[in-house]
């Protein structure tokens, strides 16, 4: 399973920070012209191109650009322009996870794709929702969505997004563990990719390909698919997708413990990187580089490039980087005790997990925003519609009524309708309040109790070093009851807000099942809050493995048998 996970993360930074064929000279160039350049049509052709070359070196000049060529689009009445440049700002938005901003974009283009009978721009914003919705999970939408550029794709032949649709679609039943259903997508979108030679579509299809046997624990068949990718890649002298079947390769010959391999590969792949100029995929192979000589025994072979590595991710502010390098080099210092500069990076590795910490808290914040703003309009739009449907039928059996009570009666409708509207709204804004007020909460005791927890560490450490007897006794005491008062804090915290915003939730759940734990309640309780496994591990202290098996056993006591079923989902429901 380790392979896999490394396998799909390394194919994910690969594809998010490409930097594509332009360079800096390119864009410096078309700047250029762009100064000189009055004539709007080619400007607003210079300005898309500055947009797609900066899209993956720095995606703010990108997304400036693209919305210059929005408002000069505007400007001089060109819709077509217009509906483009809406596009491309609705993907750039979803690169950077503003996915509020994203839907809206992708919302205008899909009308004004609609209003101009352009199915290939209406393409591009479905694709982006159904982007959008797997990112937020919802995976009905997001389904709809992948199903509907799908049927579009086909019918106006466009064979690249046919692959795109067939492998997201494949991607939705994976994150829902169907994985029977996910492979037949995988599958056929491998087959549509090869046979227009479509070269990221078939590498990212053996990658998918690859997962799958992954998880069924069939490590032949994972060699099998990256070496077809391999073959298929040289044929092709995409040496973009070479360098990632590489890596990857490397990586999988590093867990059989095939170390000459393993190094062969991973120098094949930095080779590649580095003459195509891509930073963020010269970093991450130089952080394998790092990872595999620290395993060998190498230890400042293994220094040396988690400090090049570290340095690389403060110049070009790839957080994600400067935290997998601190930590690293924390760990290699502790090797050689050398405590002062493992402290150190100790202390950088912790600053940079506090601020990912933030900025993915903020993210969730803002997904849970933006479903909620979803779920609404959806549930205006349906009553809209079931609104509609009764007039129609009030209209059509109400014909040999008299006209004053016909208005009457409809008058009394709309108030009640109002009516029961402004309370709707009230109570919507009460609970969104509530809601809000304790996963923020929630997330002030994950952070609390990780310092704490990193405390009792320490203070284990230190009982080890201790000589006398009384110290080592007095230091478990102090640890046993620091780690009792974070448990009963954080318990009594958390279940007093949670009840104030869902009163109900324990009586009706223990009235469907009865024999539920304590321990089941509470875990009911963090799903109920949409938590992760990874924020409830966080939050309670346990590994993640233990989390997950609690989930299994808690499908089984709610007699959840069909595994397309959302847990979450469920709870959400009760």
């Amino acid at each position: 399973m380790n392979i896999i996970f490394r396998i799909i993360l390394f194919f994910i930074i690969f594809l998010t920070f490409h930097q594509g064929a332009g360079g800096q000279s390119d864009t410096d160039s078309l700047e250029l012209r762009l100064e000189l350049e009055n004539d709007p049509a080619k400007r607003i052709e210079l300005l898309k191109k500055i947009s797609r070359n900066e899209k993956f070196r720095n995606i703010d000049k990108s997304l400036e650009s693209a919305q210059q060529e929005l408002d000069l689009s505007v400007s001089t009445g060109n819709r077509q322009e217009e509906l483009k440049s809406l596009n491309t700002l609705g993907e750039i938005f979803i690169d950077k996870t503003e996915l509020k901003t994203a839907m809206d974009y992708a919302v205008r283009a899909n009308a004004l794709a609609e209003q101009l009978e352009d199915p290939s721009q209406q393409l591009r914003a479905l694709y982006s929702m159904g982007l959008i919705y797997t990112q937020l999970g919802n995976y009905d939408k997001s389904s709809e969505m992948f199903y509907e550029s799908l049927r579009l794709s086909e019918q106006i032949n466009d064979e690249i997004m046919k692959v795109k649709a067939l492998n997201s679609i494949g991607i939705v039943y994976h994150n829902q563990s169907n994985y029977d259903k996910a492979l037949e997508f995988y599958n056929k979108a491998l087959t549509n990719a090869k046979e227009i030679r479509y070269s990221k579509g078939i590498s990212k299809g053996l990658n998918n390909l690859a997962a799958i046997s992954g998880i069924k624990e069939d490590n032949s068949k994972v060699a099998q698919y990256l070496s077809e990718s391999i073959i298929l890649n040289k044929e092709l002298n995409d040496m973009e997708m070479l360098g990632v079947n590489y890596l990857n390769y490397g990586y999988y010959f590093q867990v059989q413990e095939k170390y000459d391999s393993a190094l062969y590969y991973y120098n094949e792949a930095l080779m590649i990187y580095e003459g195509l100029d891509n930073v963020a995929s010269v970093i991450s192979t130089k952080i394998f580089l790092a990872e595999y000589y620290l395993e060998v025994g190498n230890i400042e072979k293994s220094k040396t490039f988690a400090k090049e590595t570290l340095e690389a991710g403060k110049h070009y502010g790839l957080k994600r980087f400067v935290y997998e390098s601190a930590a690293l080099l924390n760990k290699i210092y502790l090797l050689q005790n050398d405590s002062l500069q493992a402290y150190k990076y100790q202390i950088l590795e912790l600053q940079i997990k506090d601020s990912l910490n933030i900025e993915e808290s903020q993210t969730e914040l803002s997904k849970l925003e933006l479903q909620y703003e979803l779920d609404k309009t959806e549930q205006k739009n349906r009553i809209a519609e079931q609104r509609k449907d009764m007039i129609i039928i009030i209209v059509v059996t109400s014909l040999i009524f008299v006209i004053i009570i016909i208005i009457l009666m409809l008058s009394r409708m709309r108030i009640k309708a109002n009516s029961v509207k402004l309370e709707n709204d009230k109570l919507e804004m009460s609970l969104e309040l509530r809601s809000k007020e304790l996963t923020a909460n929630v997330m002030s005791i994950m952070k609390k109790n990780n310092t704490l927890w990193q405390i009792a560490r320490k203070l284990k450490v230190i009982q080890k070093e201790a000589v006398k007897d009384e110290t080592k006794i007095a230091i478990r005491k102090i640890t046993k009851e620091l780690n009792k008062a974070v448990e009963d804090e954080q318990w009594e915290e958390f279940e007093l807000r949670f009840n104030q915003t869902h009163s109900e939730f324990y009586d009706n759940l223990l009235a469907s099942f009865p024999k539920l734990t304590p321990q089941d309640l509470r875990l009911c309780a963090f799903l109920r809050l949409n938590m992760t496994t990874k924020e409830i591990s966080e939050l309670t202290g346990q590994r993640t493995s233990t989390i997950e098996m609690a989930r299994t056993r808690l499908r089984k006591k709610l007699s959840i048998t069909n595994t397309q079923t959302n847990l979450i989902t469920f709870l959400t429901k009760i």
